[in-house]
């Protein structure tokens, strides 16, 4: 691409909601680049992923675009390995009351639900026999699992089909936002670049490594910041506010001999674990309250399988008694202030999709077909995110969203 070249939109970040944003954007016959400083997605949220897919939430729009996203899920099934095998989400005495009040809501916006005692829980999912401190359950059925980077590639090729360019090893530098333009600084690296000088420049911490590259602009109407956890820079470079910050979650990969979870979707444990069938494995993540938020990216291996997950699993089901630590990573969730996503316009040509809180995949078509259509129509259509602006945070008008692991 030649410096100085005008498009209608750079869309900066191309994990699963940029690269989701950029294939709405090409829907609508606008001229797209997504620049990204590893289009493989090392560091990126989308890589390092449990897979869920849900629209149990408590927000309205929450539960909305992840109702568009799982419709539009269904129809690539197959492509984007989803598996609509439900989530089981189990509730203690505080939470079930405040699960009930929103059963309505979910049913309205058209998400089917059903409530289980935790006696039908016990004949239904046979495996959790261990039933104290369950108060009630949700079953939703059209929930369910979905490989993040076969959908990341679908949206890429879905993009680049309609005219799409995706830039690889792209830093952006600089961000001149005018009058009817924006224009964005770039650095791109001449090769790829090691997990290490990734850290080191996407965190801005340090001087980093010398890197062989060379600088362009691109010229366009307007621009989305849709980076994920390294949001902030763009943000800051922008002059805007950043409301949000990163934190780490870990997953554990276990292996049990006794038993296999393949009939059944996410489990969601009142305890705050969530577990899920992998191939010949057990997928188990859990969220520690007190982890401090940063950019860290260490795995606590046996140490958190030990204290945080095979506790919680085997007080829960009897056959979780021998489970093998095989193997897990840690990723980034980027929260913001009310759990919810960063969507909308956030200053003149300036547009936003970030902060999504561990819900990146579970949003992505519904939150990018939103944003599209607000900028190439200069409003919302069929999809409206206006509940999620960053204006809502000085009017008060937050959107928190209570289901949060």
């Amino acid at each position: 691409m030649k410096s100085g070249e005008q498009v209608d939109v750079c869309v900066i970040g191309a994990g699963i909601v940029g690269s989701s944003v950029a294939m709405a954007l090409a829907e609508r016959n606008l001229r797209v680049v997504a620049v990204d400083l590893d289009l493989s997605g090392r560091l990126s949220s989308s890589e390092k992923n449990a897979g869920g897919v849900r629209a149990t939430w408590w927000q309205p729009v929450n539960i909305s675009l992840c109702r568009a996203s799982i419709e539009y899920y269904e129809r690539i099934a197959r492509e984007v390995g989803f598996r609509q095998k439900g989530y089981l989400w189990l509730y203690d005495e505080a939470t079930w009351p405040q699960a009930l009040d929103h059963i309505g809501l979910q049913r309205a916006l058209g998400h089917p639900i059903e409530t289980l005692s935790a006696a039908e829980v016990g004949r239904r999912f046979s495996e959790i026999d261990k039933l104290d401190g369950i108060a009630g359950a949700t079953f939703s059925p059209r929930d369910g699992l979905i490989n993040p980077n076969l959908l990341k590639q679908h949206y890429r090729a879905e993009a680049v089909r309609r005219g799409a360019q995706f830039l690889d090893h792209v830093w952006v530098v600089g961000i001149d936002s005018g009058h009817d333009k924006v224009t964005v600084n770039c650095w791109q690296s001449d090769e790829p670049m090691s997990d290490a000088g990734l850290m080191r420049l996407m965190t801005q911490d340090g001087p980093g490594e010398a890197e062989s590259g060379h600088l362009f602009d691109l010229r366009a109407r307007a621009m989305v910041i849709a980076g994920g956890a390294w949001s902030p820079y763009p943000l800051r470079l922008a002059g805007l506010k950043n409301y949000s910050e990163p934190v780490r979650r870990q997953v554990c990969l276990v292996d049990n001999r006794v038993t296999n979870l393949e009939r059944y979707g996410m489990i969601v444990d009142t305890s705050g674990i969530y577990f899920h069938n992998e191939g010949p494995h057990i997928m188990a993540g859990y969220s520690p309250p007190e982890e401090p938020p940063g950019y860290h990216f260490h795995y606590d291996g046996e140490a958190f399988f030990q204290n945080e997950i095979w506790p919680r699993l085997f007080a829960r089901m009897s056959c979780m008694e021998r489970l093998r630590h095989v193997t897990g990573w840690a990723g980034l969730y980027e929260v913001s202030p009310d759990r919810s996503a960063i969507v909308g316009r956030a200053a003149p040509g300036i547009y936003e999709a970030h902060s999504f809180s561990g819900r990146g995949v579970m949003q992505s078509y519904g939150a990018g077909q939103a944003l599209a259509d607000l900028i190439a129509n200069g409003a919302y259509g069929k999809l409206d995110a206006a509940a999620l602006s960053r204006d809502r945070f000085d009017r008060g008008e937050q959107a928190y969203e209570a289901l949060h692991i």
